[in-house]
């Protein structure tokens, strides 16, 4: 009785070879691939070890797991193996660190011509290009030929007149 309650308990070991069927393969591949990179991943932590798996799906998508890094990986796996741990661990932050002080500096350039551009356009309003007056109240017809400004009055009527449609209003064209 104990030998039929395991049977029926227990996991059945299947035989290893492929399934035939093509729906039962791709979900045996969805559960297992996660269980792969589960077990990889303790493989990591429990010794340190530099583990990638590159698994493609039967639809043809890939699936990565690796530490630290697939690059790192495989770059390590095709230059033999040179360089230790120590050596790549140490030169990492050393590597990063200097990356963030370069992007550091090119955020303190960009805002130090965003100012410079800001000052001269505040000088330019000062000296009078703007004469205190807003972008609205400028006189648009300056420079302007017929044509244009015929254009010009034409499109401010019809935007007018969307406005008012979307308000509900009768327009005072």
């Amino acid at each position: 009785m104990a030998e039929a309650k395991k049977q029926t308990l227990g996991h059945r070991r299947t035989e290893c070879k492929i399934i035939e069927n093509k729906a039962a393969r791709e979900v045996t591949f969805s559960k297992r691939h996660q269980g792969m990179f589960r077990k990889a991943s303790e493989l990591v932590i429990l010794c340190g070890a530099e583990v990638v798996i590159i698994a493609y799906s039967p639809h043809g998508n890939p699936f990565v797991f690796g530490h630290p890094s697939a690059d790192a990986v495989i770059e390590r796996y095709i230059s033999g193996g040179a360089g230790t741990r120590a050596s790549k661990a140490a030169a990492a932050p050393s590597h990063a660190l200097d990356e963030h002080k370069r992007q550091l500096q090119d955020s303190v350039s960009k805002l130090e011509e965003a100012k410079r551009v800001e000052a001269e356009a505040g000088e330019g309003r000062a000296a009078g290009n703007c004469s205190g007056q807003m972008w609205w109240d400028e006189n648009v017809g300056d420079g302007i030929g017929a044509d244009e400004l015929e254009h010009y009055v034409d499109s401010l009527e019809n935007l007018m007149k969307m406005v008012a449609d979307r308000l509900g209003i009768q327009p005072c064209v």
